[in-house]
């Protein structure tokens, strides 16, 4: 009986497919409920929908330190629909799973990837989490994916609000997966003075690695081999307050170097891939008011990263008359 209980289960939670994989084989209608709260577990798990939305030829892939950049004026700049893969707390490891889905998951080849490699690109491995991660969600195997399906949080929680939202009775949310981090920073205290003082002492945002080994390099080196050729790559090095960079002359200088050449190496063997550096010294990056923390900018910095962003793509693709610039 148990056995019997628990195998219907498992059916009625992959025909109504909780996070819109796509795995379910009835016509539901397509998305994800909006959240009660923004959550970094929200954009785990959403972004199973969003990545295969067939909407977005275009994605930006990375943490928080990407989640400033709003892809609806990437898309006015460019004229490519992005969607943003932005996962909170997350590493190498999450975000080329979430690379793996939205390329997997393309009717056909994506236009562009911009994919925000900070701090934890430059260890020398292996590939670890930090957070929880439902790998499951996004595995290929669908056994895997019925495996983790099959768990108390699904069946409480998020079966009941797709069902609601299939119903109607619950919002989607953003299709784009923008949501603006400023108002739950301001929240935490990070405007108060104490937070502003903060920027002024100096921050170690890179851990020290003169080993030469970057485990994720490797991996994206694997994964941009089989890319399509035409799919325009941009690897971003994302904004940190001047106090966040390293000293020149000292071994975390030398380790972010290092690092550096070697995501310069990886993009001169790809046709049609740049490495975007905001990780350097610029007037812009000591201007404290730019900034939450040391990693972490606001809007109006934003804004310039993608300029420079839709710069580099029309760069790519400019001459076929495929992309024009307008961030005004």
């Amino acid at each position: 009986m148990a056995i019997s209980l628990f195998a219907a289960l498992g059916a009625v939670l992959y025909l109504v497919d909780p996070f819109d994989t796509g795995r379910s084989p009835l016509p539901l209608k397509k998305g994800y409920p909006a959240p009660d709260f923004q959550s970094p577990m929200t954009s785990r798990l959403g972004n199973a929908s969003r990545g295969r939305d067939q909407a977005f030829d275009a994605a930006i892939i990375g943490n928080s330190h990407v989640q400033a950049i709003e892809p609806e004026r990437l898309t006015a700049a460019t004229g490519i629909s992005f969607v943003a893969l932005v996962v909170q707390a997350s590493g190498p490891r999450e975000l080329l799973a979430l690379w793996d889905w939205f390329v997997a998951h393309r009717a056909s080849p994506a236009k562009v990837i911009v994919l925000g490699i900070d701090g934890p690109w430059c260890t020398a491995g292996p590939l670890t989490t930090s957070e929880p991660f439902p790998f499951w969600l996004y595995d290929p195997s669908r056994l895997a994916y019925l495996r983790g399906l099959l768990r108390y949080s699904v069946v409480v929680h998020a079966l009941p609000e797709r069902i609601a939202y299939l119903l109607g009775l619950r919002e989607r949310a953003r299709p784009d997966g923008y949501w603006d981090y400023e108002p739950r920073f301001a929240e935490l205290g990070f405007d108060s003075e104490e937070k502003r003082r903060a920027l002024e002492r100096p921050k170690l945002t890179m851990d020290i690695n003169l080993t030469g080994r970057f485990a994720a390099v490797d991996a994206l080196r694997l994964r941009l081999a089989r890319l399509p050729a035409e799919t325009t790559v941009v690897l971003l090095r994302p904004p940190v307050f001047v106090t966040g960079l390293p000293a020149p002359g000292s071994d975390s200088a030398a380790a972010d170097l290092a690092c550096l050449a070697a995501f310069q190496a990886v993009a001169a063997a790809r046709p049609n891939t740049v490495v975007l550096d905001w990780r350097a010294d610029r007037p812009e990056l000591r201007d404290a008011a730019a900034f939450i923390d040391h990693t972490h900018y606001r809007t109006e910095l934003a804004r310039l990263v993608e300029a420079d962003i839709a710069r580099e793509i029309a760069n790519d693709r400019g001459p076929s008359g495929k992309t024009t610039i307008s961030l005004d």
